[in-house]
This record gives structure tokens, sequence and C-alpha cells, in this order.
């Protein structure tokens, strides 16, 4: 997946080409910018994971159809496949934990009360967290 979960459980993005694209797009537009101009675009960039110049289409097609960061279907479609990423990463933490449970089982001893209450409500959590970004995606369609 392009999302990693860093130790506060939130979702770090890292710049992705787009997939959907069938062919390259072939026509190139030139702009100028000032230094301070650039570095404030590349900073924008960064910070939504997307590569400079996906940014700058992204950004220039939503302008050109009036439409406000909030409501770019491919931003929503990735927010909500990081959420995914990050519900995955969640849920085979969880299974570890299942793990360690039946090897303790396995070998004839019990585990405490307080690892299997943590272990249910880990695995509540990632099923919660995997319906709820599966709901999003369902939604767009």
């Amino acid at each position: 997946m392009n999302a990693a979960v860093d130790a506060d459980e939130s979702v770090v993005r890292r710049p992705r080409r787009r997939h959907h694209e069938p062919t390259q797009r072939q026509r190139r537009l030139t702009a100028r910018f000032s230094a301070d101009e650039e570095a404030e675009i590349k900073r924008a960039a960064s910070a939504r994971a997307l590569t400079v110049a996906r940014f700058i289409a992204t950004s220039a097609l939503n302008a050109a159809r009036n439409l406000t960061a909030n409501e770019d279907p491919e931003d929503r479609r990735d927010r909500a496949l990081d959420e995914l990423a990050a519900a995955r990463h969640q849920a085979a933490r969880c299974g570890n934990n299942l793990n360690q449970i039946a090897r303790e089982l396995n070998s004839g001893g019990l585990p405490s009360p307080a690892d299997l209450v943590a272990a249910l409500a880990a695995v509540r959590t990632a099923v919660t967290a995997i319906d709820t970004a599966s709901a999003k995606i369902v939604k767009e369609k």
C-alpha cells in the first residue's frame, strides 16, 4: 500500500502517481512561479502526498471545474484508501496478538484477562475502521 502508519496510528501518505489513467497525458502547459510561490506549492503538494505535477494539474482542473478540495473525488478516494491501509495494518497487529494468545493456550497456559480484553477491543476497532473506510468508498461510486 502507499500509506504508512506511524506510532500514533495516524496515516502518513507517500506521494503517488495516478494509476487510473489509461494513457499518459500528452499535453504540457508551462507556468512560471517566484521562488516563494514554488516553495509554497511544493509544501502543499508534499502535505497532500502528491507529486508537484499532479498537485498543479489537480488544482488547476478543480478550479476550472469549480470544485473545492473537499469535492475532489480522487482526493476523497485516496483518503478512503489510506484509511483502509491503516485499518489493514491494525488488523494485522490484531492477528499477531491473537497468535500470541493461541500460543499461550496451546502451551497449557492461560492468557491474562486484560490481554483478552485488549485483543478483543483491537479487533473491534479494526473492524469498525474497515467498515467505515469501505462505506466511504462504496458511497463514492
